[in-house]
């Protein structure tokens, strides 16, 4: 009997969403407390001593970042697996996410809230499930958080079209690389998927399969268009649709 596991999340993060698909695939009872950027440092530095999500608790033990989640996962709940046994197959599952984590990932976040970024996207992404107490006083204090993320997160125009060249080739890659059953690695669905699916999420309009609610401001809206009709995002898509049940 395994107690049950806390999250600690940002609903709207592709690497938290990550941990959240590893647990759900595995059907792990679950509860999720989310917090809010900025605000949520207090949080995590008590219960991790940095300030990342996603991190779980898992019967006294913290365990923090969506990779380190996911073995963690596997190890304690085997069924359902997510990682290859044959290990050819599993070094090659592996070595993809490690450079979804290092590279796609940070660029397509980069990227996003460069073009996005405002007080109604930062309210309606940020703030899910808060009081609305809790959205004013987000709202109130977004200039002042989102002048420390530009800082932080050194979102500048030049790095922002960096980054768009990494999102869009990380698209190509998924346009072109799954194989005849539609998965990266061997022919079952696996953390490759999972992750390269996990971490394209925040360009597209996932809700009906699991992804979270995003502001429906004009710059998101715009930013959606730009990779609707993208090959890769069909792929993304039919992942989503085939495997991510909350």
């Amino acid at each position: 009997m395994h107690s049950k596991i806390e999250l600690f999340q940002f609903p709207g993060s592709h690497f938290n969403e990550k941990a959240r698909w590893g647990l759900d695939w595995k059907r792990v009872p679950h509860d999720r407390t989310s917090l809010m950027p900025g605000p949520h440092m207090r949080t995590m530095r008590k219960l991790t001593g940095a300030t990342e999500t996603p991190a779980i608790v898992d019967d006294g033990e913290v365990i923090t970042g969506s990779t380190a989640i996911l073995e963690h996962l596997e190890r304690r709940f085997p069924e359902s697996p997510l990682f290859p046994e044959v290990p050819a197959e599993r070094e090659r599952a592996l070595s993809i996410v490690r450079s979804w984590d290092a590279e796609v990932g940070p660029a397509v976040r980069l990227a996003k809230f460069f073009e996005v970024m405002e007080a109604a996207y930062a309210v309606g992404t940020f703030c899910q499930g808060q009081s609305a107490l809790a959205k004013g006083l987000y709202r109130a204090t977004f200039p002042v958080v989102g002048a420390i993320m530009k800082r932080q997160m050194a979102l500048t125009a030049e790095n922002a079209a960096a980054a768009r060249e990494t999102t869009r080739q990380a698209f190509e890659l998924v346009a072109k690389e799954p194989g005849a059953q539609g998965y990266l690695v061997g022919d079952r669905f696996t953390v490759a998927d999972l992750t390269c699916a996990s971490l394209l999420m925040p360009c597209l309009s996932l809700t009906e399969w699991g992804g979270p609610e995003d502001a429906d401001t004009e710059k998101n809206r715009a930013w959606l268009a730009r990779w609707h009709d993208h090959p890769g995002a069909d792929w993304v898509r039919e992942i989503y649709r085939r495997h991510r049940k909350a």
